[in-house]
């Protein structure tokens, strides 16, 4: 082959590899010149362009390994490693990579797959990444590379938005599902269906943490049950029920209080545009109440509850409360506030609790009944009714105390359990001895005795009594034998547990609170103190006060008598003839006030009563309904409060308090449909121990699967990573 000839001519500024070949570097570029023709160019900083042009130089003959060493300052061995694989590989010889795996070697294709998998179902980045076993920084890193996709996603309405929105309805504040609207307005739907949309920062969202132990305790149910449904209109039984028991839960304690609370953000938690205003669910209120259902609404709740706690019922702790009557409009019958020390217009219930303080039933006592009374005719035969023929032992204070009763309690198939009333003599304190044991967890520690009583002829009970250490000696009888002497004492002394409840729902659940200002007519049959009897007996009081005094005068001028002045009694009568006068009259007043007294009855039927002394009572249907409401809403927190046992929490008033700062939290709410699945993040608590703490609840709660009433959407719960 014919070879050509170049004339050794290289550029000025070049730096000489050898007589051929020479290499001009600036800040950009460096190229190659053989013979001053220009044959390779790359960067000032591209390694692979470097490779690549040592390599080429090798193969055209232009430069020997040694020159390009010296040149480039690369070592031979390198050269010619580059040379051979270039010969091996083609170009790909020269182009750099890492060591080690050539590909992810966790984020594998199969977990990959699996991730897309998750994110099109719904899932959450955290989730998926958990659910595929890496981190959460791999799959947002995947996605924002393309490598993912996550599912199509709504755009959330944070609480700005909402806010912004509720305010521009035109239909009212966050009126927004018009349709529903006009249709109920003209009687075409039966109840607005819950819909719901992605909503971040949703105040009062924790509230639905309480949700899947409401359904399971039987609200709806129950509820649907009983009543069956309500007048079609755009807000129904479900989201009636539903909104009397959050407000229960957030301590709302009125339909009026709901002006201060935004409808929007109330409504998320019932699936709608918004939750009902005072005059809707005042309204709504009114027609349950008006099927006079209370009664069954609570007798099915309580005896769902009983089937499902049969143990908890062994002991059941009866004690009346007084709801006191501060208004002026209605004569209401008086009782004994004893924590007001006063005797005031009120109603009694009594209330019957489970061994651990839970309710069970209440019962309004007509006329504020005594407890006795209301044991009789009220409250066993419900207990028979809800436990069948098991035997139940009932615990009261001293105001059901009356041994006819323990005789007659004992033969129907409870025992009673009560504090022994009236004056007894102390036993020897030698016969009482320490007794420890640990009851329900709980260590304790008594000094106790006991002994068999008779009460009645044949009819024996047993008596336990503690010495305390001020020497007092607190007797407790009961007709349980089979008991341990400590076990005896420690139920007894528990009876406080539900003056603890009396206060806490007072504080929190506003027992005391009037639900309306409705009043109905007492039984006519039914029996009330004479008020004629009660205004003689006052007129009686007033006059032996009076013959009191004029006693002390006559008896003090006796006793300042001087013998100078009147020598004799027939003198001194006669200076005090006037004193005496009025004395003689005075007790002639006093006999024959006594004398009316006694002739006229304690008590006189209601019908006898004249239009002015007429007694009233208050309503007791809505009372007894949002009471068993209640009741649901304090038991339904108990629940939540027993599952954070596990998390530090010391006491039960900790754990209460935990709950209420939970339910009170704001939480995201996420539907997802394709996963059937209700997503509700709860925001962060105050301390990382509470974050735990929500987080073990969470994870309970999502082992219960409970899906939203009226939708197909699984109730999930996810509380914010903690370390």
């Amino acid at each position: 082959m014919p070879t050509q000839l170049h004339l050794p001519v290289q550029p000025g500024h070049g730096e000489a590899i050898n007589s051929v070949l020479s290499i001009v570097r600036d800040d950009q570029k460096v190229a190659y010149f053989a013979s001053g023709i220009p044959v390779f160019v790359h960067g000032a900083h591209d390694a692979t362009g470097q490779r690549l042009a040592a390599v080429q130089m090798i193969a055209l003959g232009l430069a020997r390994q040694e020159e390009l060493s010296a040149a480039l300052a690369v070592n031979r061995t390198t050269l010619y490693r580059r040379s051979r694989k270039v010969k091996a590989e083609g170009l790909l010889g020269v182009v750099g990579s890492k060591r080690g795996p050539r590909g992810p070697h966790r984020f594998t294709e199969e977990k990959r797959a699996q991730a897309q998998a998750l994110l099109r179902a719904g899932r959450s980045i955290r989730q998926a990444a958990k659910e595929v076993g890496v981190n959460e920084a791999t799959v947002r890193l995947a996605i924002h590379r393309g490598e993912l996709e996550r599912g199509a996603v709504q755009a959330r309405s944070g609480p700005g938005e909402r806010s912004r929105r509720a305010a521009a309805s035109a239909g009212g504040v966050a009126v927004a599902r018009h349709t529903e609207r006009a249709l109920a307005r003209m009687g075409e739907l039966p109840e607005a269906a819950p819909v719901f949309v992605e909503a971040e920062g949703v105040r009062y969202g924790g509230a639905l943490l309480a949700l899947p132990v409401i359904l399971a305790l039987g609200l709806l149910d129950a509820g649907e049950a009983v009543y069956g449904s309500l007048k079609k209109g755009f807000y129904g039984l479900r989201a009636t029920l539903l909104m009397l028991t959050f407000m229960a839960l957030l301590r709302v304690r009125s339909p009026e209080q709901l002006q201060g609370h935004p409808p929007g953000e109330l409504g998320v938690l019932l699936g709608l545009d918004r939750a009902p205003e005072v005059k809707t669910l005042r309204r709504k209120l009114w027609e349950l109440t008006a099927r006079r259902q209370a009664v069954q609404f609570s007798q099915k709740l309580t005896q769902r509850w009983v089937d499902e706690q049969a143990e908890a019922v062994g002991v059941l702790y009866v004690d009346g409360h007084v709801r006191p009557y501060h208004g002026t409009a209605h004569p209401l019958p008086k009782a004994w506030c004893a924590r007001r020390r006063l005797c005031m217009p009120a109603t009694t219930d009594v209330w019957v609790n489970q061994q651990d303080a839970q309710p069970l039933f209440v019962v309004s006592a007509p006329a504020n009944d005594k407890l006795l009374a209301m044991l009789r005719r009220e409250i066993l035969p419900q207990v028979r009714t809800l436990v069948g023929d098991r035997r139940v032992t009932v615990a009261f204070d001293r105001e059901g105390w009356s041994p006819q009763f323990f005789r007659e309690a004992w033969a129907d198939g409870f025992d009673v359990l009560t504090y022994r009333k009236g004056k007894y003599r102390p036993w020897r304190a030698s016969v009482f001895r320490t007794v420890e044991a640990t009851i329900d967890g709980r260590p304790v520690r008594y000094q106790l005795a006991e002994r068999l009583v008779t009460v009645l002829p044949g009819f024996r009970m047993r008596e336990v009594r503690r010495l305390c250490d001020s020497g007092h000696q607190t007797a407790i009888l009961t007709t349980r034998r089979d008991w341990p002497i400590e076990v005896v004492a420690y139920r007894m002394f528990e009876r406080w547990t539900q003056e603890n409840f009396f206060r806490y729902m007072r504080q929190h659940f506003a027992l005391d609170a009037l639900v309306n200002y409705q009043v109905e007519p007492v039984d006519p049959t039914r029996t009330v103190p004479n008020p004629a009897r009660k205004a003689l007996a006052a007129e009686l009081r007033a006059s032996r006060a009076a013959l009191k005094e004029l006693t002390q005068a006559y008896g003090q001028a006796a006793l300042a008598n001087r013998e100078a002045e009147h020598r004799t009694m027939r003198g001194f009568k006669i200076a005090q003839a006037r004193l005496r006068r009025q004395l003689r009259a005075a007790q002639a007043r006093c006999d024959t006030l006594r004398a009316q007294v006694a002739e006229l009855p304690k008590r006189v039927p209601v019908s006898a009563l004249s239009d002015d002394d007429t007694i009233v009572k208050l309503a007791p249907e809505a009372k007894h309904l949002t009471d068993t409401i209640k009741m649901l809403a304090f038991r339904a927190e108990t629940a939540l409060v027993r599952s954070l046992t596990e998390q530090g929490v010391r006491t039960e008033d900790d754990g209460r308090a935990l709950i209420r700062e939970m339910l009170a939290s704001s939480a995201d709410i996420v539907p997802q449909p394709s996963a059937k699945r209700l997503l509700i993040r709860v925001h962060a608590q105050a301390t990382p121990r509470h974050n735990r703490a929500l987080a073990s609840l969470c994870a309970t709660l999502n082992a219960l699967e409970i899906r939203y009433p009226g939708t197909d959407l699984m109730l999930v719960y996810e509380a914010p990573s903690v370390a």
